[in-house]
């Protein structure tokens, strides 16, 4: 088997006296699809935290394709290949849904600040690039003919869809969803099931999926972390994980081994 594209191992964080995620380990490799799963503050959010330079790991590394991103400031995460979307949607919600996608674009330009002041050809050209790019992303999503609607005027389905857009529009090779379901009716969460298969086989990315409908990552996931009070307690294919005795007991207390053996 080829070196996975993420590597993390004995990753923790302290703060204070409570440890949040202690230990945790998981190989992501190229065009897998992940779900890291677990009770409400088993630690899932802070690990994508901890990905993406939000917080310093108390020990631990981070690798992505061999290379240490333990430290870095999270544009130069977000550059080197991971991108991530929000529990709660972080959209520039006055921006037009196209602008919105183009901003994620904004790193990759190379003309020069006297070009962008100026004006210059190299500055057009750039910009209308990008406009381009940013469009042929919305279609992906179906979002094309809400290109110059305001974000906050979207349905709420539709504003889960354009966070993962833009977060895809930086070109990633590892993709974090954090809770994209959250706040879909069942039709949504079908959608959604399928836009993300769709993304993982367009962008060729890598996925890590955290979310709470279990229909949603049974139904997509390759393989399962599951979390508990900052510890990981298994691993393994969604039919594993849904028989494997320390998840049940983590999601529904010991009164259901008690109730099993009454």
């Amino acid at each position: 088997m080829s070196a996975p594209l993420l590597s993390i191992r004995d990753l923790t964080i302290q703060f204070g006296g409570l440890t949040a995620v202690d230990g945790f380990h998981l190989d992501l490799y190229e065009n897998q699809l992940q779900g890291l799963i677990g009770p409400n503050g088993a630690g899932k959010t802070t690990v994508f935290n901890l990905l993406t330079g939000v917080y310093k790991p108390t020990r631990g590394s981070i690798e992505l394709d061999g290379k240490s991103i333990v430290g870095l400031k999270h544009h130069k995460i977000v550059k080197l290949g991971i991108a991530r979307t929000f529990q709660n949607i972080r959209l520039f919600k006055a921006m037009t849904v196209l602008d919105n996608v183009r901003t994620a674009y904004d790193h990759n330009l190379k003309y020069s600040a006297l070009s962008g002041v100026l004006r210059l050809p190299s500055y057009w050209k750039q910009e209308k690039e990008s406009t381009e790019e940013a469009l042929k992303l919305l279609k992906v999503f179906g979002l094309e003919e809400q290109a110059n609607t305001r974000a906050d005027n979207l349905p709420y389905g539709q504003q889960r869809k354009l966070e993962i857009a833009r977060a895809l529009a930086s070109k990633p090779k590892v993709l974090l969803l954090d809770e994209p379901a959250a706040g879909m009716n069942p039709t949504e969460t079908q959608e959604l099931m399928e836009t993300i298969r769709s993304i993982r086989e367009q962008f060729h990315v890598s996925i890590l999926l955290i979310d709470h409908d279990m229909s949603l990552i049974m139904g997509i996931c390759e393989t399962i972390s599951v979390l508990d009070h900052g510890v990981l307690i298994a691993h393994g294919t969604p039919g594993e994980i849904a028989h494997n005795q320390d998840v049940i007991t983590a999601y529904l207390g010991d009164d259901v081994n008690e109730s099993e053996e009454a």
